[in-house]
């Protein structure tokens, strides 16, 4: 099949690149439940350059992407078009389009299924079967345009299926799929593939082994930096019913993929808002921050109904985790530098190396995990009170922030103490 010629343009010119960019994960990617619509105004992205399979310009390809896909499903190429009910990956689709040269095309196809676990999208399963089949129809429509097939990114999305799998067992498995993913790119363009693969963290709720999961996509993205990025965390967005996200916030959470994805595309790397080092001196620890755009910030709670937006946190969301036995504590915390916060402890502590300081899982964590009704305070699940300041507009003309990721990290003790 020929790739449409759109405007006069002539597909193929030598230098032009396809890049295929595919959503895997459960409902906050696959929209559901669908919600009344955004206003917006129906139309293409970019009518010589953003593509999808689907003819009624939806990057997705069937109700359930986790069983094997007809080929007649890829047939067709069709402009991908913006509308009311749009969600993150056409968002992030606009983003990364930006950035193409004028002979790349950009073909966007969402694999997502809703309340499905990370196993379903391992090599060998059906859904691991169609990104192939995509990947080799990506390559088809490349060679036969002229067009270079060298780059494949993935926006992941997954975590509440997974609620209670152990922590190491969903690192194990989040890389398996990361390697899945990798091999099956070499093997259609003779080694010389690369993989971006973009995650954001999910918002941790009342289960013990589900705070294992966002601690689990942070350290596979510190552990493959270039390959797997974490676009930023989710605990800030709006939800429709305190879990699956009302349609602006589904916008917003497409665009913060974006933004990590052209970043990382564009070689200039990603690095989100998280703590780097903790250093104790007495009853103080000096807490460093690396990522983000702009200065930290106090996320204070906003009045008025928002779209974005924490609850009031103690301590800014930071919890001192001694060893058994020791009922050290955080008695304050504040803003001291750019990217410095100064946490005061309630003594001097001790058993440095059996202690954890946590930002972001409060003492209690509950359901639901993000807000509703565009109250912060509705929310119950991990979060944190800080921010930078940003630059640049987001998908509505808000100033683009960084929020701060959820962590655990092990102090210790200052040379010059």
């Amino acid at each position: 099949m020929a790739w449409p010629d759109v405007q006069g343009a002539a597909p193929g010119t030598e230098g032009g690149e396809l890049l295929l960019y595919i959503g895997l994960g459960q409902s906050l990617l696959a929209l559901v439940p669908r919600l009344r619509p955004l206003g917006l105004k129906p139309g293409p992205l970019d009518p010589a350059r953003a593509w999808v399979f689907a003819a009624t310009g939806d990057p997705r390809v069937a109700d359930d992407p986790t069983l094997d896909l007809p080929e007649a499903a890829l047939a067709g190429l069709h402009p991908h078009l913006r509308h009311g009910r749009s969600g993150p990956l056409t968002s992030a689709s606009a983003v990364i389009v930006e950035r193409l040269g004028p002979q790349d095309r950009l073909l966007t196809v969402n694999l997502a299924r809703r309340n499905t676990r990370i196993s379903a999208f391992l090599p060998q399963e059906a859904a691991f079967r169609n990104v192939e089949l995509c990947l080799r129809r990506t390559a088809g429509i490349a060679a036969a345009q002229g067009l270079a097939f060298r780059r494949f990114v993935v926006s992941f999305v997954q975590g509440q299926a997974d609620a209670q799998t152990p922590h190491r067992l969903y690192r194990e498995r989040l890389a398996c799929l990361v390697d899945g993913l990798a091999t099956a790119l070499a093997s259609v363009t003779d080694g010389q593939g690369r993989l971006v693969f973009c995650l954001s963290q999910t918002t941790a709720t009342y289960y013990i082994g589900r705070r294992g999961v966002p601690l689990a996509q942070l350290e596979l993205a510190e552990g493959r930096p270039g390959q797997v990025i974490l676009a930023g965390p989710e605990y800030m967005l709006e939800r429709s019913d305190g879990v699956h996200l009302k349609p602006r916030s589904a916008v917003r959470l497409g665009a913060l993929h974006g933004r990590a994805i052209r970043s990382a595309l564009e070689g200039a790397g990603w690095e989100p808002l998280r703590m780097v080092e903790a250093l104790v001196t007495g009853r103080e620890v000096r807490v460093t921050f690396a990522g983000g755009t702009g200065d930290l910030e106090v996320a204070g709670v906003e009045p008025g109904p928002v779209d974005v937006g924490v609850r009031p946190l103690p301590n800014l969301g930071f919890v001192w985790q001694p060893p058994r036995g020791a009922a050290t504590r955080i008695v304050a915390a504040q803003i001291t530098g750019r990217r410095e916060v100064t946490l005061t402890l309630s003594d001097i502590p001790h058993g440095l190396d059996r202690t954890f300081l946590a930002l972001g899982f409060p003492e209690v964590i509950g359901a639901p995990e993000g807000f509703v009704g565009g109250d912060p305070t509705t929310a119950q699940g991990a979060a944190t009170g800080l921010r930078t300041r940003g630059d640049g507009t987001g998908p509505f003309g808000e100033p683009i922030q960084d929020w701060a990721l959820l962590q655990q990290i092990v102090p210790r003790r200052s040379e010059s103490a």
